[in-house]
């Protein structure tokens, strides 16, 4: 896995040696058809935040969420529509989406881009001006207009200083503070921050975009925060990887509702030849759908429908538009129209009113579709559904003539019967086994639900998780840990006798609860050691010997993710973890906490792993903030090596196990499968994929233990949020 499996790339900005510097530093280390009068008015953003605990706790960052998105926001932007706006025509594009019925669609936000302000952005007092032409009635005045009819507002600035007017129409910078402030004044419901001055002034986006949401945060209103850095290699200007839009979702996450992972989509005006852009934006908005969940969205760039060039032909066909819209919604994208809605074909506003492929991308799951299977001609997504054995597919024909698409419904982890319906001619097309086969117009797609039975690797243990479980042999006695629904330990043993498996809640050291993954390791006599992460962030340990479990050992720390241990015996273990500023920490039996530091000694991502190998060796692996594995070992006379990159693009934690002479190291790739490398005769192999996995079939990372005859028993949450074990041979 030197690179995602998925054959097509977007041009990328390879983060080596876990570069995401000081962006990362800095962000991780903080972690955060009706009348127009028939809707009530509308100002959401006075209200509390929901504060109730996820359920599902996989040790990630302290996401964003404003709690204003918890599916992807929908509506229209002036940019591709109308370009520098007035304040007439937005009154009439807001009446066309009431009129239209695209609000009732969820269309409900009017975002006003650049050109608002007045040619001097700032008046005596520092404050932001409208343009006195362009908008004579003011901004709160057109927030009431649209808040009257049930829609709300989002306006635009830059997170860069404003150099007048030569990069950029307005900056924020050195007034984040005051802005923010009269943004809310005006009752604003989201805010777009451009990163224009910011480019010119060689800025790093994370810790400029962050101090801005920090601005947002204290501003006394909620407020939907939209990231837009456009600078990638297309533009042609030098620049670090940390500067590179596609390398967003590396601090973005943990600031704002969204942000852009690549340029713009399109020219401000439209123009011949944006078909290979839609595809090019599609691309790299689908490097890494692990970024994303509910709160927090990877953006592609806006809906861009049948614009009209200056000669009358169409920039996007109807067929290339609906494309775009199909593949956004797949990729659980903010659904934001960039044409003017009041130049759209009736059968273009249908399609962009159709309300199932409107709910694929409100699926509360808010999980973005990713690539099963790619060839010559397409592309086949899948996107995990709420409910049990449901999928999202696309088929995705990106050549200029018509072709018969297959979806292989192994590739989305169904089994049994299949139900297929088409979401664009909403109908259904029977039930059928195996696969289904469709003919797909040029630059077209065909979008079907799949409702069959979830067909995941292994056995269901049939329990529920909310996170990634742990597993320990002892004989032939397999013991699986995992943190239940309501957040306690959970033991559940399967010995092979005649009882059945037999579940134990275990509880946890604080409030009756762990945070993340729990370790464990079996040693001989039937002795288990348990290590957790628990609710006030310390590290602790529980015994079961003799026949009992003991009591929860305090071991310290200050962990930001869940404990991994490599264990020889019960006076010689060392355990690993996440530590408060993003490094690796480490402790034995009786040793205090001591810090490993990190790749580049830049912050890590998740939970590290750590296994001893048959020679004693200690290896730990590790997530950067580049969603490289880097690894770092041990010898026998505790000289530690220098940490080495193993590559990779994952979306989980890694997994470590030792099996006889070897190593093997378990991660999720960005598209979602199963990898691995072994670690034999002192060196690392290269990537392998497990093809029994597919794309999507569980969630965050493995555990997995030594099996007989040099197999691996593996245990994982799959994405119907059950526990499932399966053997490797």
């Amino acid at each position: 896995m030197t690179s995602p499996p998925p054959a097509r790339r977007p041009r990328h900005r390879t983060l080596a040696r876990g570069a995401v510097a000081t962006a990362i530093a800095v962000v991780l280390a903080t972690a955060a058809n009706p009348t127009a009068t028939a809707a009530p008015a509308v100002d959401r953003g006075a209200t509390a935040v929901d504060q109730r605990a996820p359920a599902v706790d996989q040790g990630a960052p302290d996401y964003y969420d404003s709690g204003l998105a918890p599916t992807p926001y929908m509506g229209w932007n002036t940019y591709y529509g109308l370009g520098a706006p007035t304040e007439k025509e937005v009154r009439s594009v807001a009446d066309r989406l009431v009129s239209s019925g695209l609000r009732d669609s969820g269309y409900d936000i009017v975002w006003l881009d650049g050109g608002w302000q007045a040619d001097n952005p700032r008046d005596a007092r520092g404050r932001l001006a409208a343009h006195p032409d362009r908008f004579p009635s003011g901004i709160p005045a057109l927030v009431s207009y649209l808040h009257q009819r049930g829609l709300r507002a989002g306006i635009y600035t830059d997170a860069g200083t404003y150099d007048g007017g030569k990069s950029c129409g307005l900056g924020s910078r050195g007034h984040y503070t005051e802005d923010a402030r009269q943004f809310a004044d005006w009752k604003i419901d989201a805010i777009k921050v451009d990163f224009l001055c910011g480019i010119g002034e060689k800025l790093d986006p994370g810790p400029a975009f962050q101090e801005f949401g920090d601005a947002v945060a204290k501003s006394g209103r909620r407020m939907l925060l939209n990231l837009c850095n456009p600078l990638t290699d297309d533009w042609g200007l030098p620049h670090t990887p940390e500067q590179d839009a596609h390398n967003a979702y590396a601090y973005a996450p943990t600031i704002a509702d969204s942000w852009r992972t690549g340029t713009d989509i399109a020219w401000g005006t439209p123009s011949p030849g944006q078909w290979p852009n839609v595809l090019r934006n599609m691309d790299a908005n689908a490097w890494h759908p692990e970024a994303q969940g509910p709160g927090h969205y990877n953006d592609p760039d806006y809906l861009i429908p049948m614009r009209r060039m200056a000669d009358g032909s169409l920039e996007l066909t109807e067929e290339e538009s609906t494309t775009q819209l199909v593949m956004w919604a797949e990729m659980g994208s903010p659904l934001v129209i960039g044409s003017d809605p009041r130049a759209l074909s009736d059968p273009m506003l249908r399609t962009l009113r159709n309300p199932e492929i409107i709910a694929v991308d409100q699926d509360p799951l808010a999980v973005q579709g990713v690539r099963v299977a790619t060839d010559s001609v397409g592309d086949v997504y899948s996107k995990v559904l709420s409910g049990h054995g449901r999928r999202a597919v696309v088929l995705l024909n990106r050549s200029d003539r018509p072709a018969e698409r297959t979806v292989t419904f192994s590739d989305v982890a169904l089994g049994g019967p299949v139900a297929v319906r088409d979401l664009r001619a909403r109908t259904g097309r029977g039930t059928h086994t195996g696969s289904y086969t469709v003919e797909v117009p040029a630059h077209g797609t065909a979008f079907l639900t799949l409702t069959g039975a979830d067909a995941l690797p292994g056995a269901d243990l049939g329990r529920k998780a909310s996170a990634s479980p742990a597993v320990v042999r002892d004989g032939e006695a397999l013991t699986t840990f995992f943190r239940g629904p309501g957040g306690a330990l959970v033991q559940h043993t399967d010995d092979g006798g005649d009882g059945g498996p037999r579940t134990k809640d275990l509880g946890g050291p604080v409030r009756g609860r762990i945070l993340g993954q729990p370790a464990a390791h079996a040693s001989a006599g039937g002795r288990i050691d348990v290590f957790v992460r628990g609710a006030d962030s310390r590290a602790y340990r529980r015994v079961f010997a003799h026949g009992r479990w003991g009591g929860w050992e305090d071991l310290g720390g200050r962990l930001t993710d869940a404990p991994s241990v490599a264990f020889t015996d019960a006076a010689h273990w060392t355990l690993t973890a996440r530590g408060a500023d993003g490094r690796i920490t480490q402790r034995g039996p009786s040793s205090g906490w001591s810090s490993l530091g990190a790749p580049g000694d830049r912050p890590t991502y998740g939970r590290p792993s750590a296994v001893v190998d048959a020679r004693g060796r200690v290896h730990v692996t590790v997530r950067t903030s580049a969603d490289e594995v880097w690894t770092r070992s041990r010898d026998a006379s505790g000289q530690w090596s220098e940490w080495s990159s193993l590559g990779g693009t994952v979306s989980g934690s890694p997994t470590l196990v030792a099996v006889g002479d070897a190593v093997v190291l378990y991660a999720r790739a960005g598209d979602c499968t199963l990898w691995q490398r072994r670690y034999e005769d002192g060196g690392w192999q290269g990537w392998t994929e497990r093809q029994e996995f597919p794309g999507a079939a569980f969630d965050g990372a493995l555990g997995a233990v030594a099996g007989p005859d040099g197999a691996v028993d593996a245990v994982y949450r799959g994405v119907d949020g059950s526990v499932h074990r399966t053997q490797f041979k």
